[in-house]
């Protein structure tokens, strides 16, 4: 089998008709087939889709319904600026959208399941433009991800079925084309829609170059490489030139937003090395992950993430936070899909900073209401420094109001509120 390269392209890449031709542009300069083109969903379509859920989980179904009319209208006017003729085009991504209007009627789902559900379209709909478009001038074909990646039923977060999935995807790879695939998406061996975990088409792009033995894979960004924070938070960011993979993993483990933290494993389990690069500037030289022991340059890493919540669990009696307090709480984490960013306990409490999600986060406290002493501070943010100064620490946390902070040699955490 020939060795295909493997692309990425998240919704920041796909956002309008512009950035459509763009993807284009970039396909052209590589000539080599097979490619395996990776896609998320277009601009900001997850978040709205997630509206639609929303609106779903609290029967708000006009609300719903209307909120998937500007969805229809967002795509349409993308296919009308793209094709002169796309009647057959709209043909499609309105028959996706019948099948999201149905999924709301449903009342049998749980809310992951529904979640998934409904979500999983936006891949669906941009996949189905983006190689209706590069079609025009190159032999493509247009995957069908559900097809191809084999997961299991967590819904939300789902696992990957390796052997099932690689069998499926090098049955059905036309090595001769450009072939485009939906990011963030999968299903089980029934055929139900799951998806892998918020900005999951990362990962996705991982899997296939896994599967297919890739040369390399690369991830196009609107930054030109890997920086050591993100522009739009920090100031003065410096471009990383190269990278080992461990490194890459600790920094996508603390939230770095450049890679999704399950990317890197299974690149590195065969040393396909990942490139990062601007589809600004897709002739520039970008970042190369793997290959090398230590970064170029050797610099602090800054991660900020937001809508963060500090849970805090007492125990009513005062008794010792022991194994099995921790190992419930855990499980209950794990199965409503709380993501545990920072935890310490002391005797008789455990302080958990998780992703603030407004649907799963009451759910769960309702859960431990009746066995803990609950207190829950919302709208906090949580800043990573991975080899950190002193006078990074400093300049960074001045006029916080830190309220957890957690320290190793290479590592220091804050979880604060803006005053």
């Amino acid at each position: 089998m020939s060795t295909p390269l493997v692309f990425k392209f998240g919704g920041a890449s796909v956002k309008d008709a512009d950035s459509v031709r763009n993807v284009a542009r970039i396909i052209d300069l590589f000539a080599r087939r097979p490619m395996i083109v990776v896609v998320s969903a277009m601009g900001k379509t997850t978040n709205a889709f997630e509206e639609v859920v929303s609106h779903w989980s609290r029967n708000e179904l006009e609300l719903a319904r209307e909120k998937i009319g500007a969805i229809r209208k967002f795509h349409f006017e993308i296919i009308e600026t793209l094709f002169e003729e796309s009647a057959s085009l709209k043909s499609d991504v309105q028959e996706l959208l019948n099948q999201v209007n149905a999924g709301i009627d449903r009342t049998d789902l749980s809310y992951g399941e529904a979640y998934d559900f409904i979500v999983h379209h936006g891949e669906l709909i941009s996949t189905k433009i983006i190689a209706a478009y590069v079609g025009k001038a190159t032999p493509t074909v247009w995957q069908d991800t559900r097809l191809l990646v084999r997961t299991d039923n967590q819904f939300r977060r789902a696992t990957v079925r390796w052997d099932e999935t690689t069998t499926a995807i090098q049955n059905r790879i036309d090595l001769g084309k450009v072939n485009v695939v939906q990011g963030f998406i999968g299903a089980t061996a029934s055929g139900t829609p799951t998806t892998l975990g918020r900005e999951g088409s990362d990962y996705t792009s991982a899997v296939f170059a896994f599967c297919l033995g890739a040369d390399s894979l690369t991830i196009w960004k609107d930054v030109p490489g890997m920086l050591n924070a993100d522009p739009k938070t920090f100031q003065n960011t410096t471009k990383i030139d190269r990278l080992p993979f461990n490194e890459a993993i600790e920094l996508a483990f603390y939230g770095a937003s450049i890679i999704h933290p399950k990317t890197i494993q299974p690149l590195k389990k065969k040393g396909i090395p990942l490139h990062i690069k601007s589809f600004v500037d897709p002739t520039a030289e970008g970042t190369t992950i793997g290959g090398v022991d230590r970064a170029t340059p050797e610099v602090p890493n800054f991660i900020l993430k937001k809508n963060q919540a500090l849970l805090q669990l007492k125990t009513k009696d005062l008794a010792f936070i022991a194994e099995h307090h921790l190992s419930a709480i855990y499980q209950l984490f794990a199965d409503q899909g709380v993501v545990v960013n920072l935890m310490r306990n002391t005797a008789t409490k455990a302080v958990f900073c998780i992703n603030h999600d407004p649907i799963i986060v009451p759910k769960v406290m309702g859960e431990l209401i009746g066995l803990f002493d609950l207190e829950l501070v919302s709208d906090t943010e949580l800043l990573t420094i991975r080899h950190y100064r002193e006078e990074d620490e400093r300049r960074e946390t001045e006029g916080l109001n830190i309220l957890l902070e957690q320290r190793t040699p290479d590592v220091v955490q804050f979880v604060f509120k803006r005053f």
